[in-house]
């Protein structure tokens, strides 16, 4: 075989490997889907603010931006959420977002907020890409004083 012909096979064999192996990296492609993990604390005081070390975990393969906790519970009130110790964000309407997540990535974040009713109330965090919810959330019951 040619010499030339030969480096034309090898350099389609590189291209193909390439191809298979590195370009899907790129393509981050498929719904997104995070995880809220961690723990949420089992009691509060009433119109006090309470401070959580959570996590968001994006298993899936696409980027999601904004990356966003909702919660919501009988009297709870999200007051803030601190991404990765760098983003200090303001909660709007029990929701709070903050730059993007790349795939697999996993954030700490630190959620504040205020439980206003006495008693006993399930309490939900969920991850959401802007306003739609992505995956399975944190859930609690807390008993307020």
């Amino acid at each position: 075989m040619p010499r030339g012909v030969r480096l034309l096979l090898l350099a389609a064999v590189v291209a193909a490997g390439f191809v298979v192996v590195v370009l899907p990296l790129f393509s981050g492609g498929g719904a997104p889907q995070a995880e809220v993990s961690g723990f949420l604390p089992g009691s509060a005081v009433a119109g006090r603010q309470v401070r959580a070390d959570i996590a968001v975990d994006n298993v899936g393969d696409s980027i999601i931006s904004p990356v966003c906790v909702a919660m919501s519970g009988d009297g709870a009130r999200l007051v803030s959420v601190n991404f990765q110790g760098l983003d200090q964000i303001g909660a709007s309407g029990n929701r709070a977002c903050g730059g993007q997540l790349t795939a697999q990535e996993t954030i700490s974040i630190t959620i504040v907020f205020i439980l206003d009713r006495r008693g006993t109330t399930d309490v939900q965090v969920v991850p959401q890409q802007g306003g739609t919810v992505i995956g399975p959330g944190l859930s609690t019951t807390v008993t307020v004083s």
